[in-house]
């Protein structure tokens, strides 16, 4: 089952893919992540944004369930499809009445897993294992090296493992990384808002329209990223 309301098929158009210089530079932005109350659209926008390049992206996604079970399920995406399950391996969390509670063990096991097996997926479509500076092999790639985590929150705040490992991927740059943050209460907004090469959009109601915008008038994945930054309503930059 695909994350998109609508998958189109990938396009070769060389825009889509900056042709002429490596898909992943160190030099450029290439760690997108929205964050944003409840509600505001975080995850809407991310798809949009899969879709308007036909990024086929690979990762997780966690989808919380309607009462009476008020569980959280973190399902693995492989290729811009969605695996759904729902079994206690991948129960990631509760969330009752008083404070949600997070299964640290599920988020070092199978979340783990997911982060993982996004890499073998990207390196495989590539040709293989590649040092960080082998990143012209992945230009020749039908697809974007696009890594999702949708999201990162504070139910997996004792989770080292799976920190260590968000942390580990974020410092690589042959991937493209793509995802959604809490605004507060998790580890992971500090260490994304102190990355030079990531930008954090903080989405509300008010400029949803603006971001959107952005999205259209943006022609490539990368440029999208460049201008994406400017004028970011984040108060800590």
């Amino acid at each position: 089952m695909s994350i998109l309301p609508h998958k189109n098929k990938p396009s070769n158009d060389p825009d889509n893919f900056d042709a002429g210089r490596p898909i992943v530079s160190e030099l450029g932005k290439r760690i997108f992540f929205v964050t944003g109350e409840r509600g505001c659209g975080k995850s809407t926008f991310l798809a949009a944004l899969i879709q308007k390049f036909n990024l086929q992206p690979s990762g997780f996604i966690t989808k919380r369930e309607a009462p009476p079970e008020c569980a959280v399920y973190m399902h693995q995406v492989v290729t811009g499809t969605a695996r759904y399950r729902y079994t206690t391996g991948n129960k990631v969390g509760i969330c009752p009445q008083q404070k949600p509670v997070g299964f640290a063990p599920v988020f070092d096991t199978f979340g783990v897993m997911c982060l993982k097996q996004a890499k073998e997926v990207i390196l495989s479509s590539i040709g293989g294992e590649h040092s960080d500076a082998d990143c012209d092999a992945a230009s020749l790639s039908p697809t974007l090296p696009v890594i999702l985590m949708d999201e990162l929150g504070f139910m997996e705040a004792e989770a080292d493992f799976f920190f260590r490992t968000v942390c580990d991927l974020l410092s690589d740059s042959r991937y493209y990384i793509i995802g959604v943050v809490k605004p507060r209460g998790t580890r992971f907004l500090s260490v994304l808002e102190h990355k030079p090469e990531a930008v954090v959009f903080h989405l509300t109601v008010q400029n949803r329209a603006e971001l959107y915008e952005r999205l259209g008038r943006a022609q490539s994945f990368a440029s999208f990223l460049d201008t994406a930054e400017i004028g970011v309503p984040n108060d800590n930059k």
